[in-house]
């Protein structure tokens, strides 16, 4: 698999649920199902829709009122896998890679 780019996240579009379009600068996009990384306080109102739709972009990754947020790097991982990867697999795939991030859950 090719690196993660870290192009820049242009574009945010809630697609219902919590299902999002993510458009980045380099011209990739994935619509990504957030739903399994809505666990703990901070994301368990994200789980209502209305709410969810609430976000914004800021310093590449997507934000919400409440002040949940993903790490944009792990943004883009899961946006090029397709899908939300377990805190295990997405600690894995950092490690492997020789980068950091912190815990996403």
């Amino acid at each position: 698999m090719p690196e993660i780019s870290k192009a820049q996240l242009q574009k945010v579009s809630p697609m219902g649920e919590a299902k999002v379009f993510l458009l980045y600068a380099d011209g990739f996009s994935q619509v990504l199902d957030l739903a399994p990384a809505l666990r703990g306080p901070v994301f368990e109102p994200l789980k209502d829709p209305d709410y969810f739709s609430k976000f914004e972009i800021d310093s590449d990754t997507i934000r919400w009122p409440n002040g949940a947020d993903i790490d944009p790097e792990v943004l883009r991982l899961w946006a090029e896998k397709g899908n939300v990867l377990s805190q295990d697999e997405t600690d894995a795939w950092f490690s492997s890679h020789h980068e950091s991030v912190q815990s996403v859950a």
